[in-house]
């Protein structure tokens, strides 16, 4: 044999060898892979497991086995969506795999996707009629879907093992309970309990029935129990704390807390609870120690230094934030807790919107946390933007209703909307949480005297003066109260002592003209000019000054008076608002317009200025930078009724102006101003102008009922009945108009208009 026929002969034997194993090694392999992921659960190497699991489905897409596997060790490790995919992928690979079936009927149940947990589950059945764990899973899919009839007969199908199985006893009492079959409910749960009396889920859906029906007694006796059971389950005493909370035991539920931490003392979530409800109780100094103790043992815990920080922030211990919010920034930059914290800051530093735009963020991304609405809420509420304030501080009261904080900024904004009923319940609600709140009972005294409750108000405010003496809010209120219950001496006495610690105190000296100066001018002016030397950097007693100069028509005097508050406060737009408002009524336009002018400088959104300023343009005649001013008025609020209304006006007075958009203005507001006789005036303008003089007619009628002696609109009425050609009822407006002798801007057209009425009525005859 030569050389070269053995070289071919070796050659052909390694191809055949290799084509060999190629054709056999691909089911070797990743059956070996598969055992080898076997091997490695048994010695608890579950990440080694799965990659050998991976790589034999790597060879074979279609390896139920392994998908089997794969997807009990994603259980294990708690990858939901991995886990569902791979025993998805398993039950449809291998449909005699019954748990793989079961576990993806679970998972479609846990998802409330009943009709696909149903027909898996009937699948099961289909193998094997009397599985138990799928009958039982059914009666849960049945009960879930609210077929309460079709899981009863699931249950009943299981026959004598229903009265021997808690799990199942567990089922019928919430089909029970689902409709309101209360006592078969008990009776099911504490026949699942004896049944296992160590089972605890058992125990808490009877609870959670006592809880659903307010029985507070068989709560907390079923929670004694549990606690007896239980010593040293954590969830036993947590909902200890609830249960205490809730009947407002707060003494009890701090036992609990401190229950908790012998049992766990390193767990954060126990630390952060009971550090909580330090904080809730005015106890600062203790939840400090709990934290900063927590940080010795685990300094690492961004949620235990997130808290520490927020603490010492509502102290206003600032040196104390800045290292450790530099520390968290540092070790954990996407921490809620330290994006609140920068939110805060920005508000702190006057950027409102900086910070709406943190806590929107912290919104979306922690939405069942009610933090970030309430601060959200405070910023709108800096803006007085009042309905985003109320609606993100509902939806902080939703996420977490026990915080006291939460209703009293509702309180607040209740009250600042003068919806004094709920602002007095926000109050009340506030104070059940935290008796010591003093702002809540604050705002509940001030809403109890705008509800002119004076009695309670004054039991209220005596008791905190009690308990806070000297406090300014409390002692204007009181003062106010006395005065609402006309007991003047009493009033008068707890003003002297409110200015008395609070030298020039507004309230106290408005209370004290009330009382001592009410038809005083000179001894109210004098009075106060005292109270500015006292505390000359009130800028309300300077005001105050110029009201009561304008009242004895020192007009100069009071000129004179607002230039000076203007030097010492050059840039409170109120004062040149004021002195505006003062040269309008001196005929002094062109300087009230200097005002208006530098208002807007200071401020363009403010809508005050703008319909001042439109209003003397319209008054100077300068028709179309009047319009000007209402167009930018509405750009700011749409619903300006004064804005929509003039504008509408002068729009249809105008020779070419456009009918359309003053009809269009003009409706926007009726339907904000429905029962105004001077928007229903503009209306019928708008439609007379566009000869709809049937519409006109109408909203005139309207607009006189409202002010039957304006004489303007009862001609703008016979305008009307002309146009409709009823003739004589518009002679009959106009002569008793007439009649009247009134002098107002349309006399002279009014008159022409009945002279030939007259005519035409003369000529007729």
């Amino acid at each position: 044999m030569t050389l070269i026929t053995k070289l071919v002969k070796v050659f052909i034997f390694i191809l055949c060898a290799n084509l060999i194993a190629s054709c056999s090694s691909p089911d070797k392999d990743k059956v070996e892979y598969y055992q080898s992921a076997l091997d490695y659960v048994e010695k608890n190497e579950r990440e080694s497991a799965i990659l050998q699991l991976l790589n034999a489905l790597q060879i074979d897409a279609k390896y139920g086995d392994a998908y089997y596997q794969l997807g009990l060790l994603y259980l294990e490790k708690k990858q939901m969506k991995k886990a569902f995919n791979s025993l998805l992928r398993a039950a449809d690979l291998e449909p005699d795999n019954l748990d793989a079936s079961l576990r993806v009927a679970q998972f479609y149940l846990f998802n409330r996707k009943t009709e696909e947990s149903r027909k898996r589950i009937q699948h099961i059945l289909e193998i094997d009629p009397k599985h138990h764990a799928a009958l039982t899973l059914l009666a849960n899919v049945e009960l879930v879907a609210g077929e309460y009839k079709e899981s009863l007969a699931v249950l009943e199908k299981m026959g004598p093992v229903v009265d021997t199985s808690d799990e199942l006893q567990n089922i019928k009492g919430r089909i029970f309970a689902a409709q309101k079959e209360w006592g078969p409910a008990e009776a099911a749960f504490q026949k699942a309990i004896e049944l296992d009396k160590n089972n605890l889920s058992n125990y808490r859906t009877l609870l959670i029935l006592y809880q659903q029906n307010l029985d507070k007694d068989k709560a907390k006796a079923l929670l004694d129990t549990m606690a007896m059971r239980f010593p040293e389950i954590p969830l036993v005493h947590q909902l200890l704390v609830n249960y205490y909370r809730s009947v407002g035991d707060k003494e009890q539920a701090l036992q609990e807390l401190l229950e908790l931490m012998k049992i766990d003392p390193e767990n954060p979530r126990f630390i952060l609870q009971i550090a909580e409800f330090y904080r809730e109780s005015n106890r600062a100094a203790d939840a400090e120690k709990v934290l900063a103790d927590a940080r010795l043992i685990d300094g690492e815990n961004p949620d235990i230094t997130a808290a520490l920080i927020t603490l010492y922030f509502d102290q206003r211990k600032y040196d104390e934030v800045q290292p450790l919010f530099e520390e968290l920034q540092k070790s954990n930059p996407g921490h809620g807790g330290g994006k609140l914290i920068r939110g805060r800051f920005l508000l702190n530093d006057g950027k409102i919107l900086d910070g709406i735009t943190v806590f929107e963020e912290l919104n979306k991304d922690f939405p069942q946390w009610g933090e970030p609405y309430f601060f959200l809420g405070l910023a709108h509420y800096e803006l007085a933007e009042v309905d985003l304030a109320q609606n993100a501080v509902a939806m902080a009261i939703q996420k977490h209703g026990s915080s006291a904080k939460y209703h009293t900024l509702m309180a607040q904004i209740f009250q600042t909307q003068g919806m004094f009923e709920d602002a007095q319940k926000e109050a009340i609600v506030a104070l059940r949480l935290n008796p010591k709140n003093i702002r809540s009972a604050l705002i509940l005294s001030r809403a109890l005297v705008d509800l002119k409750s004076y009695e309670q108000a004054v039991i209220l405010l005596a008791n905190m003066n009690n308990q806070v003496p000297g406090n300014v809010e409390v002692l204007g209120n009181l003062a106010e109260a006395y005065m609402g219950k006309e007991e003047y001496e009493e009033a008068e006495k707890t003003a002297l002592s409110l200015l008395d610690s609070y030298p020039g105190n507004t309230k106290g000296v408005l209370l004290l003209l009330q009382i001592k100066f009410k038809d005083d001018l000179l001894g109210a002016q004098q009075f106060v000019e005292t109270q500015i030397l006292k505390a000359p950097k009130n800028e309300n007693l300077h005001l105050l000054h110029a009201g009561i100069l304008i009242k004895q028509e020192k007009y100069d005097a009071a000129l004179l008076a607002y230039k000076k508050i203007q030097v010492l406060w050059p840039e409170d737009v109120k004062l040149y608002m004021a002195e505006a408002k003062l040269l309008r009524k001196l005929g002094r336009y062109d300087e009230a317009m200097a005002d208006y002018t530098l208002v807007l400088e200071k401020q363009p959104k403010m809508l005050a200025a703008h319909m001042g300023m439109a209003d003397l343009l319209q008054m100077a005649g300068n028709v179309e930078d009047a319009m000007d001013h209402y167009r930018q008025v509405l750009k700011i609020d749409q619903e300006n009724v004064g804005a929509a209304n003039n504008l509408a006006w002068l729009i249809a007075s105008e020779p070419n102006g456009d009918l359309g958009e003053a009809l269009m203005l003009a409706m926007r507001a009726k339907q904000v101003s429905s029962n105004s006789p001077i928007v229903a005036d503009t209306l019928g303008w708008v439609h007379y102008k566009r000869q709809s003089y049937s519409l006109a007619k109408t909203q005139f009628e309207v607009a006189l009922q409202g002010m039957p002696d304006n004489a303007t609109m009862a001609y703008h009425l016979a305008l009307a009945l002309r146009g409709n050609k009823q003739l004589q009822k518009a002679q009959d407006v106009l002569t008793e108009l007439s009649g009247r002798n009134l002098d107002f801007p349309e006399r002279e057209d009014a008159d022409k208009l009945l002279e030939e009425l007259q005519k035409q009525d003369l000529i007729q005859k």
